[in-house]
């Protein structure tokens, strides 16, 4: 095994339309930086610079904890998701759930010891105690069927999985849909099983109409097939435009909260051992680790490309043409952090004369020539196996992401199965163990009597993607929480005072008024543009306002999250001038949805009021139209009003874009709605 680490040899659209205020001002940052000093006894000394405040007021201070928690981190907020967990439970009674499932966890061989399919079930038998009217769509393709008689048809797999559930599960074959089955068929305590999702072509071209269909009569959508998450699917990402709710199921939830600790180094010192090949594909996701851990062990065809990147002698044969730019940006990120990068010192070798010939060979040897005499690597070898077992226990956190093997033609696997049983003792010895790749799950399967002290991935495409920093397309579809709670004390001098918000706040100047005139009450401006929010944030905190605050998030699905909490009482909620495309029907789902309008309505006190406005009339009457339709009997129109939708503004405080409006002589429609 060879080490190196010390010395480098080798080179959103807003829903106010007002403009941005001239707001001055920037945030200063924080940052963490830590290293490894020696590369045989590996001891971590963490080094830890902070950058000086400029102002050391608490408004500042906390200005930029919102700044890095709230705005800056775009790479991983759109992970934070509604879950089943946390929606409430009595808005499932009577609905009608579309629960989307992963047929390779269902048919485990493991059956009922297995973690994962305990939670899907769990998920499914969660909604039926409920009281939803439940409907499970999967899909599954010929190879998955040939090994799985069950697959046969809907009808097996539905009898399959009855027992599993103790319930009735009723298979329905055609285009999965309501209307295609008699509804009077559907008893009460019967769950539906729709046929196979790939045996329809809009399932993967993600058609528009074929997701329509899917989501006919379904209110909440619960998306416990993570395993799809990295691509783009009707039943993963199309659905989530025709139901009001759309969520993550107890499976879903558990593999993107460690997902979530991928990039996590709390538990430190934390070492990658990353296999295969395509170094050119994956030199960002190289890169990100390289950034987070504090070490990176190189094996399969990866390690060549770091081998001659040092400067070693590789065969072309064996390297991968226009990679070298990336391998070398990938050691100088190594050499800035001062952590080693290690390779393997000897390989098991496969005779091309004879396939059943292995030998092993220090790697140096066999780069100087071996290879021209017929012997290819295959795997590592057990010189390098006992470095890694020497390694690992310095270690606290070990991800292993990739095969250990050179060629995945070969059934060699020695190097990949003495690796699991080095990680299965990690384990064991209180060591966060991340397992990433079927080659990587396999190699441990069986070897414990229990996997649960493992966190794995056998589906290793949506692990990369994810570490290239690309948006996991079935994730992003689900309505979002606001990730971090709110510290209302922090944010507020008296968060007793009542609450008045703002939803789509723009550039702040309206609530920056509000604000003045009434310290008697909280301002809360919720704006889906997050420089918008900076800007209003940076000069929330040089006015020194104690009643304003101002959250990057998207309303529509966040309200309640953050609402919830706020230990006063909400008094008024005011949406001003949305985008007009608003009321195009494509488009509606976007904001005034049925959650949004639900969660107002809960959350209102007695008597609390809906200011809604809008400069285009069609667009302030579908605003209205929601929030009576869904506002479950709550909301009426206030009396004050009477009904008429040209009622003057009733705080005298006038946004940008409405006196804009009105100075061009054109008329602005308002209503104002109370909850009873």
């Amino acid at each position: 095994m060879q080490v190196w680490g010390a010395q480098l040899t080798s080179p959103t659209t807003s829903l106010r339309r007002e403009p941005w205020p001239l707001f001055g001002g920037c945030s200063e940052s924080t940052r963490d930086s830590c290293c490894f000093l020696g590369s045989q006894k590996l001891l971590c000394k963490a080094q830890c610079s902070q950058v000086s405040h400029s102002s050391s007021t608490r408004d500042a201070a906390h200005l930029q904890k919102e700044d890095k928690n709230s705005c800056v981190d775009r790479l991983t907020s759109y992970l934070h998701v509604q879950t089943l967990r946390d929606f409430p439970v009595e808005k499932l009674f009577g609905e009608v759930v579309l629960v989307r499932l992963d047929s390779v966890i269902l048919l485990d061989p493991l059956g009922s010891c297995n973690l994962s399919l305990k939670r899907t079930l769990s998920t499914i038998k969660y909604l039926y105690k409920a009281g939803a009217k439940v409907l499970l769509v999967t899909s599954w393709d010929p190879v998955l069927q040939s090994v799985m008689p069950v697959l046969n048809s809907t009808e097996s797999l539905a009898d399959y999985l009855s027992p599993l559930l103790q319930a009735k599960v009723i298979p329905v074959n055609g285009v999965p849909c309501l209307t295609s089955f008699m509804k009077e068929e559907w008893v009460q305590n019967d769950i539906i099983l729709f046929e196979n999702l790939l045996n329809f072509r809009g399932e993967n071209a993600n058609c528009i109409n074929f997701s329509q269909k899917l989501a006919s009569g379904a209110a909440v959508f619960v998306n416990d097939s993570f395993s799809m998450s990295h691509k783009i699917r009707a039943s993963t990402v199309g659905i989530t435009r025709f139901c009001y709710a759309s969520l993550a199921g107890f499976q879903f939830e558990e593999e993107l909260m460690q997902l979530k600790k991928m990039t996590d180094t709390t538990r430190r010192p934390y070492i990658a051992i990353i296999g295969g090949s395509n170094f050119l594909r994956k030199a960002t996701a190289l890169h990100l680790l390289a950034s987070h851990c504090d070490g990176l062990f190189l094996v399969g065809k990866l390690s060549f490309q770091i081998m001659n990147g040092l400067g070693i002698p590789v065969p072309s044969c064996l390297l991968e043409r226009n990679a070298t730019k990336e391998v070398l940006q990938l050691i100088q990120i190594a050499h800035n952090r001062n952590i080693p990068i290690y390779y393997p010192t000897d390989l098991w070798c496969l005779n091309s004369n004879n396939n059943e010939t292995l030998e092993i060979f220090d790697s140096a040897e066999l780069l100087s020539g071996l290879s021209a005499l017929g012997w290819t690597p295959v795997d590592i070898g057990p010189s390098t196996l006992e470095t890694i077992s020497s390694l690992i226990p310095s270690y606290k956190k070990i991800l292993w992401i990739g095969p250990t093997s050179y060629d995945t033609t070969k059934e060699v696997s020695v190097g990949a199965i003495q690796l699991g049983q080095i990680l299965d003792k990690a384990s064991h010895n209180s060591c966060d163990v991340i397992l990433v790749g079927s080659a990587a799950c396999k190699a441990v399967k069986g070897i414990s009597d229990s996997s649960s002290q493992y966190t794995t991935f056998e589906n290793g495409s949506i692990v990369w993607e994810f570490l290239k920093g690309r948006i996991l397309p079935g994730i992003a579809a689900l309505d979002k929480s606001y990730p971090y709670k709110i510290s209302w004390d922090d944010v507020f001098s008296d968060p007793e005072q009542p609450l008045f918000v703002d939803i789509g706040s723009g550039n702040g100047l309206f609530l920056f008024q509000m604000a003045r005139n009434w310290e008697g009450s909280n301002f809360l401006g919720l704006e889906m543009n997050e420089k918008l929010v900076i800007r209003c944030l940076q000069e929330v905190a040089s006015a020194g306002k104690r009643n304003l605050y101002f959250l990057s998030t998207n309303a529509t699905s966040t309200f309640r999250s953050i609402i919830s909490s706020y230990p006063g009482q909400l008094t008024l909620v005011t949406i001003q001038c949305p985008n007009p495309d608003f009321n195009k029907e494509q488009n509606r789902w976007k904001m005034v949805r049925r959650m949004l309008v639900e969660a107002v309505a809960d959350l209102l006190q007695i008597n609390g009021k809906i200011y809604l406005q809008s400069d285009v009339e069609s667009v302030l009457l579908g605003m209205k139209e929601q929030f009576i339709s869904h506002g479950k009997g709550l909301l009426v129109v206030d009396g004050d009003d009477d009904g008429n939708d040209q009622i003057e503004n009733p705080f005298g405080v006038m946004s940008d874009w409405e006196r804009h409006v009105l100075d061009r002589g054109d008329p602005m429609y308002r209503t104002m709605l109370r909850k009873v």
